[in-house]
């Protein structure tokens, strides 16, 4: 099974990371291409004509497309990049009028710009599939005695409330989708499960003059107790995205708050939501490794909110510091698990076998509907992303801004490039859905382990 494992990991692996020949034969096209287009200019340039400005505004040269699974999730999401875009909508319109015709004797090259443009401005945001290549692990349970000792668990989500925070993920802004998910959280903690929740920079705005005022906007707005429906939906009503992050005075205010929780006789879990980096000139990093050497012992798990680069890299700083884990979301049901994942896998356990292997068959169904659902939206996408580019295409032919042949050239190169991803990401569930089976078998395999080992002695 190890062998068989591997195997699809390392085709896996092959699969995102895919078309580097294909990518230096291209390259190497693309050299001759200049080196043709080099002479052509000259020529042209003898005849008292610049061909950059007279086919293609600068602007449409756009960057290349992505050229595999990896590189399309990383790729900017198009200002039109949106499932309600379509060629009747004004702003396709906008954007289709500002190109300027092409000549008759475009290059290969200049059709190949425009249609990188064209996919720059409708490209859609893809979830990253690495998201589902997770092997099924198991959490070794403490003794039973030590169990039996954790009298409370008590959960705190430190929550960012700056002005980001009201950035759009689809029809819903990133506020919005949190505080949805932390009621949804909360509706389904066990009854004798303390929540408190604190936010960070919901006061006065972004601006330099409101630094001081929204740097200092930290407070507890439920206290610690356990779920109280009305109380929790009043505090999330309470605030807005607004300005700063201090996220490190955020942290250490949440040490206080756990602080009457000692780690000996409790089960203390934090929570760190934050779409943005430290920018109250405090030390986050700092703040994590106190908070993680106090009393109370806390699970941290931080929870990156669709960031990427250096943003990223603080948060996964403060999760090391604190010996806790890191987690980036991209949509509302990654933001329901990870808040979800620590505390249920943390609870006390009641016929441990029985419920793990229950919670790895269920966990194995999600995978699978995970997967199903990953593939359906992506599919999806690149067919919205192929149908406007081709409409748009055969928009510009009928505005004479392209001929019929260029026309025809640059569909037949959209149905090239949109039916080869759709097959990499068919081939690439079907890898995953091997693995998750294979995950299934060693967890439970592992479960029978533990539960000898651990609990029959």
């Amino acid at each position: 099974m190890k062998k068989r494992s591997t195997l699809y990991l390392l085709v896996l692996l092959l699969l995102l990371g895919a078309c580097s020949a294909e990518k230096e034969e291209s390259n190497q096209k693309e050299e001759d291409q200049k080196k043709e287009e080099v002479v052509e200019e000259q020529q042209k340039a003898e005849e008292g004509t610049d061909p950059v400005e007279e086919v293609v505004d600068e602007e449409l040269v756009a960057r290349e497309r992505p050229e595999n699974l990896e590189e399309i999730v990383q790729f900017p999401i198009g200002v039109l990049g949106s499932e309600d875009t379509n060629l009747g909508n004004g702003s396709v319109e906008e954007v289709l009028n500002e190109i300027p015709a092409l000549p008759e004797d475009a290059s290969d090259k200049e059709l190949q710009n425009l249609t990188n443009y064209l996919y720059s401005v409708f490209k859609m945001p893809y979830e990253d599939p690495k998201v589902s290549i997770e092997e099924s692990s198991l959490n070794k349970p403490e003794k039973a005695e030590e169990l039996a000792s954790k009298e409370q668990y008590n959960v705190e989500i430190v929550l960012d409330a700056s002005g980001s925070m009201a950035n759009y993920m689809g029809s819903k802004t990133r506020m919005d989708l949190a505080k949805e998910s932390i009621e949804e959280f909360a509706s389904t903690l066990p009854e004798d499960v303390n929540l408190s929740l604190r936010v960070y920079g919901h006061e006065g705005s972004g601006s330099d003059a409101d630094k001081k005022m929204s740097c200092a906007a930290i407070e507890l707005v439920y206290e610690s107790q356990t779920y109280n429906e009305s109380e929790l939906s009043s505090a999330l009503d309470s605030f807005q995205p607004a300005g700063w992050t201090p996220l490190a005075q955020s942290i250490k205010e949440a040490k206080k708050d756990l602080s009457k929780y000692s780690g000996e006789e409790h089960k203390n879990v934090v929570y760190i939501v934050s779409d943005g980096i430290e920018t109250c000139d405090g030390d986050p990093v700092a703040a994590a490794k106190e908070l993680k050497v106090s009393g109370i012992s806390p699970v941290v798990n931080v929870i990156g909110f669709d960031l990427a680069g250096k943003d990223e890299q603080q948060l996964k700083d403060i999760a090391k510091a604190a010996d806790g884990s890191y987690v980036n979301v991209n949509n509302q049901n990654q933001l329901n698990n990870e808040l979800n994942k620590t505390v249920n896998e943390s609870l006390k356990w009641i016929s441990w076998q029985s419920s793990e292997t229950l919670d790895a068959i269920v966990k194995k169904s999600n995978e699978v509907i995970d997967m199903i659902a990953m593939e359906n939206d992506w599919k999806n996408n690149l067919r919205k992303e192929r149908n406007i580019t081709t409409q748009s295409v055969y928009s510009l032919q009928y505005d004479d801004k392209i001929s019929n042949e260029q026309a025809k050239k640059m569909v037949a190169n959209v149905d090239e490039y949109y039916d080869k991803h759709n097959e990499s990401i068919e081939e690439l569930s079907t890898i995953l859905m091997e693995l998750s089976e294979e995950n299934l078998d060693k967890t439970l395999d592992e479960i029978d382990k533990l539960y000898d080992e651990n609990v029959q002695n």
